[in-house]
């Protein structure tokens, strides 16, 4: 059986955009430029870790 694709449930973009609006920087999906693969689809070694470090470091 293959896994849920949970970056497709209506909810996630919800909890995004939530979040956003408090000014958080959440780096999923544009404007931030990571955008996920279908799941099963990836490799975890291509996630784009430094759009997140970069978000940490502003933050500090």
């Amino acid at each position: 059986m293959r896994e849920r694709n949970y970056a497709s449930h209506p909810q996630l973009d919800r909890s995004v955009q939530t979040l956003r609006d408090a000014g958080v920087r959440v780096p999923l999906g544009e404007p931030d430029g990571f955008v996920p693969n279908p799941s099963g689809e990836g490799s975890p070694e291509t996630y784009p870790w430094h759009l997140t470090l970069a978000a940490a470091r502003g933050l500090a």
